[in-house]
């Protein structure tokens, strides 16, 4: 009898421990779905960059602000994946805890409070996502200008000629490779900084197909498929090369005068 109930007490316990394996799996499952997520947000970012970069060039500043008020509501939901996926993967480590669902929703509600009483500036100024954004759509027309203050209280930056400061990030318009102008620019998803395409796939292949970023002081290791083409950087050196060219001619023009 006692040989029974003993071998009932450990086939339910064997049965929870696999029920436990499995939700455990299935959190995982979760947590890369939430990752693909954002960066289905990424690219879709991106996409209405290049179609308000196309409206701000033919003066349509009504629908720049439509594209602008729903970046902002993306950012705000790409917060809240972002705090989902930190409370799921912590989720995955305390399923032996009888509170840890308590504890899940009421880390969520603090999370989420915090973040509804946080400013606009806060919450998209620091943004690195939304200044780029901003940033592109100001040198449609201001190529070469300091961009103003996007919230009240921020700090300004002042940028160079061939750099665009983002909230600390530089993009160059030169390859790190080649330092040359970019030409058919890709951009690491890890690092987020930018080559000429061919020159980095050949940089990558002579290094047995990975390698660590050739940018100095920094340590992430880059593939190929970490690689997407930045349609909206490829804009801007094209901008920025026939700004060059102009200021070249016009300069050239006043000699001869």
């Amino acid at each position: 009898m006692s040989q029974t109930y003993s071998q009932s007490q450990g086939a339910r316990s064997q049965g929870g421990m696999g029920s436990q394996v499995q939700l455990q799996s299935r959190l995982h499952g979760l947590r890369n779905n939430i990752q693909n997520i954002q960066d289905i947000a990424n690219d879709t970012t991106r996409a209405c960059t290049i179609a308000a970069l196309d409206l701000e060039e033919i003066g349509d500043s009504e629908k720049v602000s439509e594209i602008d008020a729903s970046l902002r509501t993306l950012i705000d939901a790409q917060h809240q994946l972002e705090v989902e996926r930190t409370l799921v993967t912590r989720l995955a480590t305390q399923l032996d805890s009888e509170t840890a669902e308590n504890e899940y929703m009421t880390a969520w509600k603090q999370n989420m409070n915090k973040y509804e009483k946080t400013s606009d500036a806060s919450k998209y100024g620091k943004n690195n996502m939304y200044r780029e954004f901003r940033q592109q759509i100001w040198d449609v027309k201001h190529e070469g200008e300091p961009m103003p203050n996007l919230f009240d209280g921020e700090q300004g930056s002042d940028d160079s000629d061939e750099d665009l400061v983002i909230e600390g990030a530089r993009v160059n318009y030169r390859c790190p490779v080649t330092a040359t102008w970019l030409v058919d620019p890709v951009t690491s998803k890890i690092c987020k900084h930018s080559f000429s395409r061919e020159a980095i796939l050949d940089y990558i292949r002579a290094h047995g197909g990975a390698c660590a970023c050739p940018v100095d002081g920094c340590s992430n290791r880059i593939k190929p498929q970490d690689l997407y083409a930045d349609k909206v950087l490829e804009r801007n050196v094209s901008r920025h090369l026939r700004q060059l060219e102009s200021e070249e001619t016009a300069a050239q023009y006043t000699m001869v005068q």
